[in-house]
């Protein structure tokens, strides 16, 4: 007896926030280098093949602009929702999206199969989406990706489950426990369940005899050792992308600190300078000023100041001097001008008050 997969991604791997649906992306579209995987044996049934994520903003749009656009009406800015998408995600009271795996078989039914019977699965995966479209109509699809370069062949599809009538928030929203509740669920796998056996009766060029195990009730699928493999491998794979952020935040301090640490060496430079050459000043007009001088040095640099010290006082000096005085007396004028000024203004309610007869 073999399994039927229909199995929606919960705890651990479920596509909590935009980072996650990035994460099955890469797995998905095979985005990445790997010995273990071939991206010619996946074939894309709907969405890009670039970015899932770009095929779920594309669902947010059309399924909740509108109510996005009535919600916001007539509320402050600050009180409305800009983004659904990243309110969601920020949130984390709701999935962004859900994941559904859609397999027949486990790596030992197809260990012996052909690569025309692996291939001869592809149609019927594609009959199973579209029967997923027709019973849960409410899971608007915005991605699938079957892979035939695993273990087994399947399918991965990405949605977003939406339902509407809500009283608070957005009238309608994304909503996967409401979707699919465990009654729900239940059902939509016993109708899977019906429908693979049906598919397999049809091909027995690919299943021969065999039969489908009974689905085990209160279960969200049968897993097979398989199934558990992929998870922990997309488990890996998001570990494997939050270290490379934060490597990529680890970097990103560092040269933080680098700059912080060549801008102190460099205001510590400019500050040893500035008190290097005023020392040195200093230490010059000592010299200079020595009256008797007694090393070599000081003869020269006094020898020297006063050389200089003529010239300043027979070229630069008188001519410094009369700008200085200019500069001061017409300051002294200006000043002279504006108390004048203001006597003259003060005159006339002085003389009144002179003449204002006594009381």
């Amino acid at each position: 007896m073999i399994t039927v997969t229909f199995h929606i991604s919960c705890k651990k791997h479920s596509l909590t926030k935009t980072r996650d649906v990035v994460s099955v992306s890469k797995h998905n579209l095979r985005l990445f280098q790997s010995e273990e995987y071939n991206e010619e044996m996946i074939e894309v049934e709907v969405g890009s093949e670039v970015n899932i994520l770009d095929d779920v903003k594309e669902i947010y749009e059309k399924e909740f602009s509108e109510a996005l656009a009535e919600y916001n009406k007539g509320k402050r800015s600050d009180r409305q929702i800009h983004d659904y998408l990243e309110y969601v995600s920020e949130s984390k009271k709701n999935d962004v999206a859900t994941e559904v795996i859609l397999q027949v078989g486990d790596k030992e039914f197809w260990a012996d199969k052909t690569r025309e019977q692996w291939n001869a699965m592809k149609p019927l995966l594609r009959e199973q989406l579209e029967y997923v479209k027709e019973i849960v109509p409410e899971f608007k699809i915005a991605s699938a990706v079957t892979h035939l370069d695993e273990d087994s062949p399947h399918m991965h599809v990405v949605g977003v489950p939406v339902a509407t009538g809500y009283k608070r928030g957005l009238s309608k929203q994304v909503a996967k426990t409401k979707v699919f509740d465990q009654e729900r669920l239940e059902k939509i796998q016993d109708l899977m369940h019906d429908f693979v056996e049906h598919q397999m009766k049809d091909h027995p060029e690919i299943f021969g005899d065999e039969t489908l195990k009974p689905k085990e009730k209160g279960r969200n699928s049968d897993f097979s050792k398989e199934f558990y493999l992929r998870l922990k491998q997309q488990e890996y794979e998001k570990l494997e992308n939050k270290c490379q952020e934060k490597e990529t935040q680890i970097e990103a301090l560092d040269d933080t600190a680098k700059e912080m640490k060549q801008d102190i060496e460099s205001k510590v430079d400019q500050y040893v300078d500035s008190v290097v050459n005023s020392e040195m000043k200093k230490e010059f007009m000592r010299y200079a000023t020595l009256e008797n001088p007694k090393t070599t040095l000081g003869k020269l640099v006094s020898k020297a100041f006063k050389t200089f010290k003529e010239w300043w006082d027979k070229t630069k000096k008188p001519e410094v001097a009369e700008k200085a005085r200019t500069s001061l007396l017409q300051k002294l004028r200006e000043n002279q001008a504006i108390v004048d000024q203001r006597k003259e203004q003060q005159g006339p309610n002085l003389k009144r008050n002179n003449l204002s007869p006594e009381r």
